[in-house]
Formats: structure tokens, C-alpha cells, sequence
């Protein structure tokens, strides 16, 4: 998998686009640019987010932390290459759950990708699970 560009409407992002080019890419902003949340949001439309995780003393759950500070719906987009085909990855609100609503289609047919779901998403195409995702991107 190669991620090509990502848009996000997430905590800080209202509806930036981060275009990656091939090889190493070093995103490059002042203090509170948004470039810390860019990681968050790639796991958020990988794996989904976990909407039973509750706030805590001293910690706030993702879907409380990444609200948009906009005020509107937490939603995004990545375009990646995977299997030598271009994919686009949209997550959206569902009613109340945000990220609740996923979709992948090859990119300009609006095929919808066979197999891929929101559920499988992240393993499926990074051929790790969420918890080892997390601890080593």
C-alpha cells in the first residue's frame, strides 16, 4: 500500500489535503499546524474509531478528541495504491457515530473495492492489526 493523498476534516484539519509523493516526505508546519493530527486521522481511516472508548480524568476519548474544532462532522478521504490499483477510502458521519460510515472504491470507477470494509480496512491493507499498527507508525 501507497498512500497518495489524504483530506481531512479531523480535530484541527478542516479540510486540508496532504499530498504525498513517492519516497520520503517530511510534512513541515508551525507549532499547531496540524502535523501531529495527520497520524491520528490515517489510523482513524485505516481502523475506524472506537466509539464505546469513554472519557477519563486527565484523557479524552478519540472521538471526543478529534471532533472537528470547526464544529462540523468528523470526515475524510485517502487515496492510496494497493494491489497496482488506484483506491479511494472515505470515512463520514453515520448518524451520531462519527467515522460510522466507510467506503472504498477504485479510484475514477466508484467500483466499490471487493472485500473491503470498515471493519478490515486497516488489516486488510497493511497487513497488521490495529493494536501493532498503533505501536509502530
Amino acid at each position: 500500500m501507497k498512500i497518495k493523498s489524504m483530506t481531512a476534516v479531523f480535530g484541527k484539519l478542516t479540510g486540508e489535503k496532504l499530498e504525498l509523493q513517492p519516497g520520503f516526505n517530511l510534512i513541515e508546519a508551525p507549532n499547531e499546524g496540524g502535523k501531529s493530527t495527520w497520524s491520528p486521522f490515517l489510523r482513524a481511516m485505516l481502523y475506524g474509531i472506537n466509539t464505546k472508548e469513554r472519557d477519563r480524568q486527565g484523557y479524552l476519548a478519540e472521538k471526543n478528541r478529534y471532533q472537528p474544532w470547526s464544529g462540523a462532522a468528523m470526515e475524510g478521504s485517502v487515496e492510496l495504491l494497493w494491489q497496482g490499483r488506484s483506491v479511494t477510502l472515505r470515512r463520514g458521519p453515520k448518524g451520531s457515530t462519527p467515522f460510522g460510515r466507510f467506503e472504498a472504491v477504485y479510484t475514477g470507477t466508484a467500483e466499490p473495492v471487493p472485500g473491503l470494509t470498515g471493519d478490515n480496512a486497516g488489516e486488510t491493507l497493511t497487513g497488521v492489526p490495529r493494536e501493532v499498527f498503533e505501536r509502530s507508525a
